[in-house]
């Protein structure tokens, strides 16, 4: 496992998501009641950046198309069975890490 900080605690509120650097990658990162959970940044529909879609529960929309997609799954949950790749997270010291390997 490759876990490397994304970003601090204090930067991302219950609620909100936001696009992350993972290295050759862009990641969207969530914080769902106070649990971090890490998905691919582009939507399998069209490409849309998931990091900057709105979240409610634990399904972010994507702002191109409003296509759900649960954030602790990955799972599409609009037609089809389409998911997201997912990536561990974990906290330690105030810090994000992502397992982006």
């Amino acid at each position: 496992m490759a876990f490397v900080k994304v970003a601090d605690v204090t930067e991302l509120e219950p609620g909100q998501g936001m696009v992350v650097d993972g290295g050759d990658r862009e990641l969207a990162l969530f914080n769902v009641g106070g649990e971090f959970y890490c998905i691919d940044n582009e939507c399998p529909h069209r490409g849309g950046p998931l990091g900057e879609g709105w979240l409610e529960e634990d399904s972010v929309y994507c702002p191109w198309h409003a296509w759900p997609i649960n954030v602790r799954t990955g799972e599409v949950l609009y037609g089809g069975s389409d998911c997201v790749a997912t990536f561990p997270c974990r906290v330690e010291e105030g810090a994000v890490l992502v397992d982006v390997s």
